[in-house]
């Protein structure tokens, strides 16, 4: 579909088991070794929505930090006893009916044959390798010390003219899934922004999860306006949702990874929680668990959007190519974009209250989120494919849809 340039358009408009212990955390997070063993198996579990003690959606029996029914849980140590393989999580995908399972191929058996075996299995829904995701970011182009208002630095905030935009509309009442590292809710500019939290990944050593990459992309959408410090997000009247699903390699670093059970994790329960948006500044390889679920997320008019990778970034193409991903680029990426927005040196949050340049698609993508929910304030009852024709079609439309949902808002509060 036909790129556009947000900055212009709107220049015209002026819009896990975190487990029982540190180990068992590590090896659910990233492969200790060069040779990634680990596998992903999905299974259909019979007692998810069972209306009977111990199996109700909100009764799992904890396992660490995920949950699963003790039927599920005896499938799954029968698959690992028949197919020779270590149990390292399980956790029920409540939305797609089926309980997910982690198991590590131990040393000595051929993995491919593993794989075949399982495939084979009667029991078994789905069957593929752990993979891993990055985060879009390229590294901090400058740094800012904190405490002092940066409205006037926030270079895709006002090439998209969000303060007048902001007169209209706030993306209030609308639920955003932000999926990424952690967020650092105590940030001055986070504070009281972000609704929900939740950690789905697995916890690092010095147990902080305010991480840099997710306070950023937060920064971006949510930060708190006309507090007097600091800068403004785009839609920061949203319902934020934070799901921790990434994790950095060591603390302070921008780059982080995630893989197919911490994504699921959280894109389950961004459905389940009712989101209206999700929001994945990440790319990775083809991966059949998360497809299923971001299809299940599109079938039930979750409007998903994510990063497209740069062309100096071999992460896959993978969520943004899937049909009706908002597919979200800054304007140097091999793969076209269904849009490209602002994500080069732009100034967010960063944990232990400061600020910091960044660039990269994965902030470019929040700035669609942010937009697509000051649509949908002002016209809850639209359906993804009408926000996605007026933010990728003609600089027209959605001129036009604005202009005529601000009409339409100042003339209901005339009636008042």
């Amino acid at each position: 579909m036909k790129a556009l340039r947000l900055s212009l358009l709107m220049g015209l408009l002026m819009l896990m088991t975190a487990c029982a212990n540190v180990a068992e955390s590590s090896r659910l997070g990233d492969s200790a070794t060069t040779e990634d063993r680990r596998l992903v198996v999905t299974f259909v579990d019979r007692t998810i929505d069972r209306k009977v003690p111990g199996n109700a959606l909100d009764a799992y029996r904890s396992r660490g930090q995920y949950g699963n029914s003790g039927w599920s849980e005896r499938v799954a140590l029968e698959l690992a006893d028949r197919h020779h393989l270590e149990l390292i999580a399980q956790w029920p995908v409540t939305t797609l009916g089926v309980s997910c399972v982690v198991y590590e191929v131990p040393e000595g058996f051929k993995f491919q044959q593993v794989m075949t075996d399982l495939q084979q299995d009667r029991e078994v829904a789905l069957v593929q390798q752990m993979r891993t995701f990055e985060v879009q970011a390229d590294q901090p182009s400058a740094s800012l010390s904190h405490g002092d208002p940066y409205l006037s630095l926030q270079a895709g905030y006002n090439s998209l003219g969000m303060e007048k935009l902001h007169k209209i509309a706030t993306g209030r009442g609308v639920r955003i899934a932000l999926i990424d590292s952690g967020v650092d809710i105590d940030h001055p500019d986070l504070r009281g922004q972000i609704k929900y939290s939740e950690n789905d990944a697995p916890e690092p050593v010095d147990h902080n999860l305010a991480e840099k990459h997710g306070t950023a992309v937060a920064g971006v959408l949510s930060a708190r306006p006309g507090n007097g410090i600091g800068i403004a997000g785009i839609a920061p009247d949203a319902e934020i949702l934070a799901f921790r699903a990434c994790w950095p390699s060591k603390s302070g670093v921008l780059s982080a990874r995630c893989n197919s059970f911490t994504l699921a994790v959280a894109l389950n329960q961004a459905i389940r929680m009712n989101s209206r948006i999700v929001n994945l500044s990440l790319s990775g390889p083809e991966d059949p668990l998360l497809r299923q679920l971001i299809e299940m997320a599109l079938s039930k008019d979750i409007i998903v959007i994510a990063a497209v990778p740069g062309s100096d970034q071999n992460t896959g193409g993978f969520p943004a190519n899937i049909a009706g991903v908002m597919a979200v680029g800054r304007g140097n990426e091999a793969d076209k974009p269904d849009i490209i927005a602002p994500g080069q040196d732009i100034l967010t949050t960063v944990p232990n209250g400061a600020y910091d340049f960044m660039t990269g698609s994965s902030f470019a993508t929040p700035h669609v989120a942010g937009l697509a929910a000051l649509l949908l304030q002002l016209n809850p009852g639209w359906r993804t494919a009408e926000v996605r024709q007026r933010l990728i079609g003609e600089s027209s439309q959605l001129a036009t849809s604005l202009r005529e949902a601000a009409a339409m808002v100042a003339k209901q509060e005339g009636l008042k």
